[in-house]
């Protein structure tokens, strides 16, 4: 893996069968970046009895990030 992987930008790594890195302002930062991304992985896991993922839409993305300023 090469330094870039985790910038402010893009502050977690995914490592192939080793787990993830996640980078913070603080520890607290990280680890809730961390706890993110556990509850994500666990409804893509739980919900794939149901079908497919399907990725929003950039429309609704910038709808999200309109109405969660800051995030």
């Amino acid at each position: 893996m090469c330094r870039a992987a985790v910038s402010a930008g893009k502050p977690v790594a995914l490592l192939e069968f080793n787990g993830a890195l996640v980078a913070g302002r603080s520890v607290l930062d990280a680890f809730d970046r961390l706890e993110v991304l556990e509850a994500t992985a666990s409804a893509i896991i739980r919900s794939s009895s149901l079908g497919p993922i399907r990725p929003m839409g950039d429309s609704v993305i910038e709808e999200l990030l309109a109405a969660f300023p800051g995030v």
